[in-house]
């Protein structure tokens, strides 16, 4: 029986302690890959919004991370899009000139300086826009009003400084017309100016209409109100049409100017004019045809005084102080 048992195998026990179990030794490959996926889910994110945007859209996000502050440099570096603009091409004028008519000059004279023909200066000669002319040879043409690139950088410069309108940079437009330097407040699918069929304005096209009045009050000319509706009608029965919608919106407006320092006497006309000037002819109840239009005017040039050139030398065009920015206040 001893001689059996001696032949079996040997017994062995194989006792396995508590350890690793990952065969790969490391997790940290897995915190790589979740931050490599982050990161492509914020690079196609970002690539959906901008291929969502629209291009004034696009305008607005840049502006809104450009630095606030603009060079002196006149070739436009350092200033919003390189001195470029989503409007008409023209000339940039220097951030620090007060708006005026095109041609330039300094924002505050100097002592010494002596005699300057821009007007509104002291020491400045009785000469419409500094040119060479006897008095009353340039009456019955027009002054220019600010150049629509100036107006725009003034305006879009204010909106990025208020929160609540930073969402509102596509909403307002400019254009150069024949009448002047036209800014036009406007609706898009994503922000409205007014509820629908009311006059009364949103909370947040009062604080819009109050930047872009500061910068009418920087400028002498006229202002011209017009209010513009889509062709979606108020039904047969109705006792109030898009005529009376768009008057009332566009006097709606002039109150929100005079309010926040515009003088009345300043307002040269307000109208509706209903459906019947649409931005996007193509489709008459598109958003973008809801819009108000405030217009800087021309000036004409006022008549020679009935002394001639002598009783103008006697009687010289005194200039409005110069306000705390060094900008001109306007005669109220």
């Amino acid at each position: 029986m001893a001689a059996h048992s001696s032949n079996l195998p040997p017994i062995i026990i194989k006792k396995v302690k508590g350890g690793r179990h990952d065969s790969h030794g490391s997790s940290t490959w897995k915190i790589a890959l979740a931050d490599f996926m982050t990161a492509m889910f914020i690079i196609f994110l970002m690539l959906w919004i901008i291929n969502q945007s629209t291009p004034e859209q696009k305008v607005a996000i840049a502006e809104y991370f450009a630095p606030v502050s603009a060079s002196r440099n006149p070739s436009g570096s350092g200033q919003m899009l390189n001195g470029e603009t989503i409007s008409k091409e023209g000339a940039l004028r220097n951030p620090s000139a007060p708006l005026g008519t095109p041609g330039g000059g300094p924002s505050l004279p100097k002592e010494g300086d002596g005699n300057t023909d821009i007007p509104g200066f002291p020491g400045a000669l009785p000469k419409p826009l500094g040119i060479e002319a006897e008095p009353g040879a340039l009456s019955g043409q027009k002054i220019p009003a600010p150049p629509v690139a100036e107006v725009e950088r003034q305006v879009r410069q204010a909106l990025q400084g208020v929160a609540e309108l930073q969402g509102f940079q596509a909403n307002v437009q400019f254009a150069q017309t024949q009448e002047g330097t036209r800014i036009d407040l406007i609706d898009n699918e994503k922000q409205e100016l007014f509820p629908k069929g009311s006059s009364r304005m949103l909370p947040q096209t009062e604080k819009l209409m109050a930047q872009v009045a500061k910068i009418i009050a920087s400028v002498p000319n006229k202002v011209a109100i017009s209010g513009h509706t889509d062709a979606t009608g108020f039904g047969p029965r109705s006792q109030y049409d898009n005529w009376d919608l768009s008057a009332d919106r566009a006097n709606s407006s002039r109150r929100a100017l005079t309010k926040n320092g515009i003088a009345d006497d300043r307002i040269a006309s307000v109208e509706g004019k209903a459906d019947r000037d649409p931005k996007v002819p193509e489709d008459p109840k598109a958003a973008s045809n809801r819009r108000i239009s405030i217009t800087l005017l021309n000036e004409p040039v006022p008549p020679a005084p009935a002394g001639g050139a002598a009783s103008a030398a006697a009687a010289p065009v005194q200039p409005p102080p110069p306000g705390p920015d060094g900008r001109l206040i306007p005669r109220q």
